[in-house]
């Protein structure tokens, strides 16, 4: 009776990490029109989201663990692999292994997807930082002369001035 509901349990994730891989999209077209606003209401809903996968992959592995215990498998690591690889052929175990196949598939274009997120953040990030150099330049950008001069003639100036 466990496998029914560990591939219940399959079903909610791979439903839950396909909102995120939306979410994910719609965050990449929020930093691409740099609208922060967007941004931050899209982290806040992926938030709950991960909350809500962190409770259905704690259930799922109780109900894997439940599994193993029930079919004297105790010693074995608890995967969904092990246990398709002890499971006789059958439709539960062909509909474990498809919904399984499908929610690797979702995880894998949601790193993709994080990973795109990822890399237009740090482009944006170094944007930011160029045009901030660009309005508030070195000193020793402005200044007329070799960086070694001005180095030496305030070097030879005091703090404070001593003949007031």
């Amino acid at each position: 009776m466990t496998v029914p509901a560990i591939i219940h349990v399959l079903e909610k994730l791979l439903e839950l990490h396909n909102g995120l891989l939306e979410l994910s999209r719609k965050k990449t077209e929020a930093v691409k029109s740099g609208s922060i606003d967007t941004l931050m209401t899209l982290i806040a809903q992926e938030r709950k989201q991960i909350r809500k996968v962190e409770k259905a992959e704690t259930e799922r592995i109780k109900l894997v663990t439940e599994w193993f215990t029930a079919n004297d498998l105790a010693e074995e690591e608890h995967t969904i692999t092990m246990l398709l690889n002890r499971m006789e052929t059958g439709q539960l175990k062909t509909k474990l292994l498809d919904i399984t196949t499908r929610l690797t598939e979702v995880i894998t274009l949601l790193k993709q997807q994080e990973g795109l997120n990822h890399a237009l953040i740090q482009q944006s990030m170094q944007f930011v930082q160029y045009s901030l150099d660009l309005i508030n330049p070195t000193i020793q950008s402005i200044t007329y002369g070799s960086a070694s001069d001005k180095q030496n003639e305030s070097a030879t100036q005091s703090l404070f001035d001593s003949k007031a």
